[in-house]
């Protein structure tokens, strides 16, 4: 294989990596995208470049949307240098796969590739400050859904893995047919079993359905105000075209408002809280808005990221974000670094929230997680442990633009779904809205930057998956054995030794 090839492989692989997610969602690119790397991978030489170039090709595509979203122009600068810093971060992942790979290469061990690769991606959505698990393999197959119900086992990582292992185990079986002009039949056999179970497992799943003790209207609202219009309108226009929307939807028994619709605070402006509590009452159902919050707590103030709940009555919940975005609501550890708060970035200066809300709507019990969020299932997972039947993500996707970004973010969303059992709900201030059944299927959706709404009946979901009972048990297992083989020790033909 010629030098350049060598490096050229990693990088094709990336870039059709990036097809297999959305807006594309060519799903079973997916299951290819690595043979190139691991062709390229084969003389054993620069094995963390050479996983390192897959990452930047891939990353940059998937994540192109950053230096083009709708921001103020005198952060650009930051925003284009955090782009390239993410990037070179991110595809510090692929780099240690490949080096691991090369390992499990010179011990003739490369089908134990998946666990490693689960492990590290796994690792990259640990943490809401320092982690980033956009891109996660397990999302490109959100619309496979009658192979990925599975996910309600394992979550994003064991479906990470299947993806892997069908990589390897096609690999596996072209370089046994080039040596000996025909493919193991091992391969082909386990090749087989490991696409076709997980499309019986999901069929059953299907069929069977899941318990519910009822089902409740809802609609979706989708305002379409543009993040400059928020920034300049004053707030009694913003309250006239909440007004008009919500009077004109069809009765439901609860509407959703997205991320920061209501331009005031309910819990502390009273004239907020009234104009709330009266659309409430003339709908005769509950609203959900998203709302700027604060407090004073000796004499600081704390300003949060919210979502209040309405009905006739006044408030009956408040939820606060808990998982800020990074250099966009808050710079890192500011509350433990306090010189960190006179750092001036162009980044907000929120406080994260304390509380896992569940909110009760009569008949039906739910929860609010807010943008960002939505890719985290360790916080939605908490939810559903406290009764959560429903699951609703409020957002403002106006700062990404007419990018991929709105797309990806609710392709991960919805994947919420299929690990938790639960219907979703996704008001988007600029698209895309969603309502989603508790398989993951797609009951109704909007395009993005326009006005609309969506109404329909979803079910209440009763009981827990394997995934919401176990966590990333197989996450932390993939991890641990990653780490593992990072401290073995081989001699120069690639046996163990003894440290």
């Amino acid at each position: 294989m010629k030098t350049s090839a060598r490096f050229l492989l990693p990088g094709l692989g990336g870039l059709i990596l990036t097809l297999s997610f959305a807006p594309y969602s060519l799903s079973l690119i997916a299951w290819i995208a690595f043979i190139p790397l691991f062709y390229s991978l084969r003389d054993g030489k620069y094995p963390f470049l050479k996983g390192f170039i897959m990452g930047i090709a891939f990353f940059s595509t998937l994540l192109s949307w950053i230096p083009f979203s709708n921001i103020e122009k005198e952060i650009v600068p930051q925003m284009v240098a955090g782009y390239f810093l993410l990037l070179l971060y991110l595809s510090c992942y692929f780099g240690f796969s490949g080096m691991l790979y090369d390992k499990l290469r010179r011990m003739q061990r490369i089908y134990l590739f998946p666990l490693v690769f689960g492990g590290l991606e796994f690792l990259r959505s640990l943490s809401s400050v320092l982690g980033f698990p956009w891109g996660s393999l397990g999302y490109s197959q959100t619309n496979l859904i009658y192979f990925v119900q599975f996910a309600s086992l394992g979550g994003v990582p064991l479906v990470t893995f299947w993806i892997i292992s069908i990589n390897i185990l096609l690999y596996l079986l072209a370089d046994t047919y080039a040596v000996k002009n025909r493919p193991s039949k091992n391969y082909l056999y386990l090749l087989i079993g490991i696409i076709v179970m997980p499309f019986i497992y999901s069929g059953v799943v299907v069929l069977r359905g899941y318990r519910s003790p009822g089902e409740i209207t809802a609609t979706v609202l989708q305002p379409n105000i543009l993040p400059d219009e928020k920034r300049f309108s004053s707030g009694r226009e913003r309250e006239e075209i909440i007004k008009e929307i919500i009077l004109d939807a069809p009765d439901s028994d609860i509407y959703i408002l997205p991320e920061t619709a209501s331009p005031y605070s309910l819990t502390h402006s009273m004239r907020t809280r009234n104009f709330f509590t009266d659309l409430a009452n003339r709908k005769g159902g509950y609203i959900i808005t998203g709302m700027p919050d604060f407090d004073v707590i000796n004499t600081k103030l704390y300003h949060y990221n919210a979502v209040g709940l309405v009905d006739s009555t006044g408030i009956t919940g408040v939820y606060r974000k808990m998982f800020l975005v990074p250099f966009v609501e808050r710079l890192p550890y500011d509350d433990v670094i306090p010189i960190f708060k006179k750092i001036n970035l162009g980044q907000g200066h929120f406080t994260p929230g304390q509380l896992f809300s569940v909110f009760d709507v009569g008949r039906a019990k739910l929860s609010v997680f807010i943008c960002y969020e939505a890719i985290f299932p360790q916080l939605i997972r908490e939810f559903v442990l406290k009764g959560a039947e429903i699951l609703v993500n409020i957002t403002e996707d106006g700062w990404f633009g007419k990018t991929f970004a709105p797309y990806q973010h609710a392709e991960m969303a919805t994947f919420r779904c299929i690990e938790y059992r639960r219907a979703l709900l996704r008001s988007a201030n600029t698209g895309v809205s969603l309502i989603v059944d508790p398989f993951g299927r797609i009951l109704s959706r909007t395009e993005i930057y326009e006005e609309a709404q969506l109404t329909g009946v979803v079910p209440l979901v009763e009981g827990l998956t394997v995934y919401a009972r176990i966590g990333d048990t197989f996450g932390w297992v993939f991890l641990l054995f990653a780490i593992g083989l990072i401290f073995i020790r081989l001699d120069s033909n690639g046996k163990k030794t003894l440290p």
